[in-house]
Formats: structure tokens, sequence, C-alpha cells
């Protein structure tokens, strides 16, 4: 909808293909939504279902370009663009790591996007490193998007020097139990330190096995609303997520855009975020390193000039001055 909304805004007409309720077709902030009935609860029906569903719709709109989010409608595009005369591009919001799609069940249609469609896209320069490591074949840099009219610095951050961690609390890759181990020590050079937990996931059985230091310390806030998590970056000093296998890291530029400085673990995408100034870099699963890291990124936090160099590096994601103009580079060319 973001990338819709976007193009729209230049001038461009814009279709979104979905599916749910209630059916039908109609427009909203400049583009039109054609919405199919949904049949299938389960995710793995639905989407291969998907994918024969929109492709006469492919066909028919006679598109320029069709940019697909999800492997099976991307397959849908590859299959229909010599009718359609559409240019296909995927985006692929993971990592195309060719063994992880072994054991998936849309392996068939994943492997022959990564061969056929015109653009294939990644969220960050670590992805399209495996793209060409293990397909062979290049793309361009399509990363997340921020707004930053709608994630803007807080009037003031709370009075205890916050680290926020937002994510899904209990998958283990995202570091929450590194992060709680690393509290104690925090808390030697920062007494008053507190950690914010926000994300949809139990935090109970990652407390249950964290120091006593780290839980007394620790509030697990409500998932809340989406559009009141600016608040929460903004009254933060700190966003942390020491996390490994990530493709991107939507949190962290929301985080820049409202002026918070980062903590990232030495792995996968984050680290290309976080840029001198405005992050730190810590080992993966290490909460020494990962403490000392804290450490500095609260200087940061106490820095006046970090908020605009956080927000001079979250420009960069803008939807609307960034990454609109860098699309319309894509779609046209070739």
């Amino acid at each position: 909808m973001e990338t819709a909304s976007a193009l729209a805004a230049r001038g461009h007409e814009v279709d979104v293909l979905t599916a749910g309720r209630p059916p039908g077709r109609f427009r909203q902030d400049g583009f039109r939504i054609i919405r199919c009935r949904r049949v299938f609860a389960d995710p793995i029906r639905h989407e291969r279902w998907f994918g024969w569903r929109i492709s006469p719709l492919l066909i028919a709109g006679r598109y320029d370009v069709v940019h697909s989010l999800m492997p099976t409608d991307a397959l849908a595009s590859v299959r229909t663009a010599r009718w359609g005369g559409h240019r296909t591009v995927y985006e692929d919001m993971g990592i195309p790591v060719k063994a992880w799609w072994s054991d998936k069940p849309d392996r068939a249609a994943r492997l022959e996007v990564a061969k056929r469609a015109d653009v294939y896209g990644c969220m960050s320069r670590f992805a399209l490193g495996i793209l060409e490591r293990d397909h062979g074949r290049s793309g361009p840099l399509i990363p997340g998007g921020v707004r930053l009219s709608e994630f803007s610095p807080a009037s003031s951050r709370d009075p205890r020097p916050t680290i926020l961690f937002s994510g899904v609390i209990d998958e283990r890759r995202k570091g929450v139990s590194t992060l709680l181990a690393a509290l104690p020590q925090l808390a030697q050079h920062e007494p008053d330190v507190q950690l914010w937990l926000s994300g949809p996931g139990s935090a109970d059985a990652v407390l249950a096995s964290a120091p006593a230091e780290a839980v007394r310390r620790t509030v697990v806030l409500d998932v809340g609303d989406p559009h009141s998590q600016g608040a929460r970056y903004g009254r933060a000093w700190v966003t942390a997520l020491p996390s490994i296998n990530e493709s991107f890291g939507m949190v962290l530029v929301e985080s820049l855009a409202c002026g918070t400085p980062i903590v990232v673990a030495d792995h996968s995408a984050p680290p290309e975020l976080a840029r001198p100034g405005v992050g730190v870099v810590c080992q993966p699963d290490d909460p020494g390193s990962l403490a000392e890291a804290l450490v500095a990124a609260l200087a940061l936090a106490r820095d006046p000039q970090t908020v605009e160099r956080a927000r001079a590096v979250a420009a960069g994601y803008d939807w609307d001055a960034a990454l609109a103009p860098a699309l319309e580079a894509i779609y046209g060319d070739g």
C-alpha cells in the first residue's frame, strides 16, 4: 500500500491486486484496489490459489510493470508476461538462500522466479550478495520505506536511560535473551537503565531464564497500535536489535526517523544501517559486546546532534523523496 501510495502521488496509475473482505474494486489514496474474495484460510493453499486467480487480471490489465511481493504471484506475473506485455519485478523480502528453500512448499515457484523475473530485487546489499552467490544474477536494492512525516522525534526522551527492543519477543534469533544477559553489565555503567520489550510473542520463557537484575529492569509493553509505535522510538534512548539472519531491519529505519540511535549485531543486513554517529555494532550472541555497544549508543543519545544525523540517514528510505524515484528507475531500466 505504501508503494502504491507513493507512486500514485507521482502521477502513476496503480492497481493493487489482493484478496480479502470485502471483495470488489475501489479507490484509496489515489490508486485502485482490486480485492478478490479469499477462498482458503490456509496460507499455502491461498498463495497457490491467488497466483491462479490473478493470472487473467494480469493479462487483461495490460500493465507496464507488475511488481510482486510473494513467490506465487511473481510466478503468475512471469508466466503471463508473454500475453500481458508487462515487465516483471519481484521484491524478495527475505534472504534468497537457495538451501533454505529446499523444504518450502513454494520452492519450485521461487526457483523459477529467480531464473525468469526481469528484475529480482532484495531489501539489503547483504541479500543481494546471496542472490548473486546462489543464483548467479544481480539485482537492485529495494529496501523498506518510512515516512519522515509520520515518524518524528519526541519532545523529550524518557527520564531513565531506556533501551527499546521492537520485534517478535519469543523468536530466538532476534536476540532478546542476549539483550537480557547484557543488561546487568550495562547497569554497572548506567545504574538507572531500563529495557522496554515491544512486539508480538510471549516474554514469559525468556524472562524466566534471564538474570533477576535484568527482569527487574524490564518492562513488557502492550503490542499497541502500529501508528503509535513512533512515540515509543522517540521516547526511548536506543533501539536494540541484536538479531541474526535479518533481510533488512524495518524497526531500525523507523527508530532513526525518530532520531533514536541503534545497536545491531554484526550479522546479515542490519550493520548496513548502523552508520557512524547513529549506530553501534556488536558481536552476535555476545552479552559483553552488546553491553559495550549499548554504552556507546547511550552516549550518542546524549549528543544533541544525533537526532539530525539519524534523520538524515532515514531520509534515504523516505517513501516519497527516495524510494518512489528509485522504483521509477527500476521499472524503466531496460
